[in-house]
């Protein structure tokens, strides 16, 4: 069997070199670097006390180009000849220290890993007020790795340490300026520290590099397939990466002086968006064939490496991506989500629904010219229907291809919209509302929340119903809408009949904590409510309430009449039979709107 690795060393000085031309791809700076910076300083005293610190993995690329830069000798890749695999906190925080480069926080913001170095102890610091004022230190040992002239730097720091010690009445002896300079300079040759690599062939298959990963590393952490897609970008297509990795950035913290990615529903990973535009560009759910697709694999000829394919499939890569980029469809999108209820990101249990939906978003605006209302219609039915039925959970990819293939053949915008319903409506009958969605696959269930507890939720939002037992005839959906914290202790989750009266009736927690036993309520009014039996503290909450006004309330949150007086039990069977009819009125003006 042909070796698909090799083993060799590197120095540091090496792999900064390789960084610097591009020849080895070190693209971490440009995302959020997670590592403290204690741990920085945990590595550079490592290596200064000449202990391992570990090993590089570096995956070779095939056909690689190169060009010259004109006026030097040194050649510049346009794409990486080698990518870091495993290694890469490690080798950032080599490269920004020694380079004086700064990193981006998990906040995105751009900042400089400060190590401090006191040169008569040899000792390392992370960088802070004290070690800046204080001559004993180096401040910032990147100035020891960025000087051009290290013995002028050393001269220096031992006459500013001796004036100070001098206006103490402290002298720096011989021996300590000996030490100084010793280990000043032992610090600056820590470029030349050597580091073991393995290096794997171009020809090495994705699983080969993962199981390779895996068996070495001893987090056991296997790399995912967005991992290898990612790097295919930072070969071929780095400014691909950087606008995925820009979006996903700016959906976390908002901007004040553009329109981003923001939002109040989700988080983007880079993961998402390669899931968006393999679903949209090329009908593929699974990654791995979407990674193989770019890497050129013909499956006519069991997967041969083909370049022009290879080519071809980012032509269309980097055809469709600025669609899903799209700042104005990424929004129009999030609001079909919120037109479907779904108006707080606590209320989706699966990112994978959001991201698929997304994808038919697109399709469907840009493979069959839907109109914004019909795509917006179809959209929201669909991650209503998608979210309820957990239809992105599990074993999920093999269901969204065989959508994406059925599409695929679709023609025109009805024949798209006849898909939509009909998958939907085969899910969704009668039978699915007035028994699976009251059984234990829907609502009678325990816990904090599932995914029918949150689609009644969301259906309250498109019925516009008031928040239970609150005087001030909000909606509850305002609590949800953006602009607001839908987390916020103004809205609590309440036990209709509370813990404490059940517990000395002899239930357990599984059963008081029934999905019909819950309810939203504004939190003063829990706060009055207490543990009083819904017997006694309902008739206080209906005062100076009419019989309509009563009634009213009690429809709009699927409780039944007379329910402070039942029996638990019965209570839990007649309110998931009212919380159901809910979900079902929601889901037809869905759907009435969507046909």
């Amino acid at each position: 069997m042909q070796q698909i690795f090799s083993n060799t060393t590197l120095t540091v000085n090496q792999l900064i070199e390789k960084i610097d031309t591009g020849e080895l791809g070190l693209p971490e700076l440009q995302r959020p670097f997670i590592w403290k910076d204690s741990k920085v300083r945990d590595l550079f005293d490592s290596m200064m006390s000449g202990y391992p610190i570990g090993y590089l993995m570096l995956w070779e690329c095939p056909t690689i180009e190169k060009k010259k830069t004109i006026g030097t000798a040194q050649h510049n890749y346009e794409s990486p000849k080698q990518v870091i695999i495993d290694g890469q906190q490690r080798l950032t925080s080599l490269y920004a220290v020694m380079k004086g480069k700064k990193v981006i926080n998990s906040k995105y913001d751009e900042k400089a890993i400060v190590i401090s170095y006191r040169p008569l102890k040899n000792k390392f610091e992370v960088g802070y007020q004290a070690t800046k004022n204080d001559p004993e230190w180096i401040y910032n040992i990147s100035e020891v790795f960025t000087t051009p002239n290290i013995t002028k730097l050393i001269i220096n720091f031992t006459k500013k340490l001796a004036e100070y010690r001098a206006s103490k009445g402290e002298a720096l002896s011989d021996e300590e300026q000996d030490l100084i300079s010793e280990n000043i300079t032992a610090l600056s040759n820590l470029k030349q520290y050597t580091l073991p690599v393995f290096d794997i062939k171009a020809n090495a298959e994705e699983e080969d590099v993962s199981e390779i990963f895996v068996r070495v590393n001893s987090s056991g952490v296997a790399l995912k397939q967005n991992d290898f897609i990612l790097t295919l970008l930072s070969l071929y297509w780095e400014d691909g990466r950087k606008e995925i990795e820009q979006f996903s950035m700016e959906s976390t913290y908002p901007s004040k002086d553009k329109i981003t990615s923001y939002n109040q529903l989700t988080e983007v990973t880079a993961q998402d968006v390669i899931r968006v535009v393999m679903a949209y560009a090329f009908d593929r759910a699974r990654l791995k064939y979407g990674y193989k697709l770019l890497r050129g694999a013909d499956f006519d000829r069991k997967g041969a490496v083909d370049n022009v394919l290879r080519d071809q499939r980012f032509d269309v890569l980097k055809a469709k991506l600025p669609d899903v980029l799209n700042i104005h469809n990424w929004h129009e999108f999030l609001k079909s989500i919120m037109n479907a209820g779904y108006l707080s990101g606590d209320l989706i249990l699966s990112g994978n629904a959001i991201y698929y939906t997304y994808a038919l978003y697109l399709i469907a605006k840009y493979r069959f010219n839907a109109s914004y209302n019909e795509n917006m219609h179809l959209t929201s039915l669909w991650f209503f229907y998608a979210s309820l039925v957990s239809l992105y959970t599990g074993a999920f990819e093999s269901t969204v291809e065989n959508h994406l293939n059925a599409i695929k053949k679709l023609t025109s915008m009805e024949e798209y919209k006849q898909f939509i319903l009909s998958r939907v409506q085969e899910r969704l009958t009668n039978d699915y509302f007035d028994i699976t969605l009251i059984g234990s696959e829907g609502l009678a269930v325990s816990g904090r929340g599932n995914n029918a507890w949150n689609a009644y939720v969301a259906a309250l939002n498109i019925l516009n119903a008031k928040i239970l037992f609150s005087k001030s005839n909000l909606l509850l959906c305002k609590l949800f809408e953006p602009g607001t914290d839908g987390k916020r202790k103004s809205l609590e989750k309440h036990h209709l009949f509370p813990k404490a009266h059940l517990k000395t009736l002899g239930y357990n927690d599984a059963k008081i904590n029934q999905m019909a036993n819950y309810a939203f309520i504004d939190w003063k009014d829990n706060i009055e409510i207490l543990d009083e039996a819904p017997s006694v503290y309902y008739p206080v909450v209906c005062e100076g309430r009419s019989p309509k006004e009563i009634q009213r309330m009690e429809e709009e949150n699927a409780l039944p009449h007379g329910w402070e007086n039942m029996n638990y039990e019965d209570f839990l069977v007649e309110r998931r039979k009212l919380m159901a009819a809910k979900i079902k009125q929601a889901f037809e003006i869905l759907k009435n709107n969507a046909e």
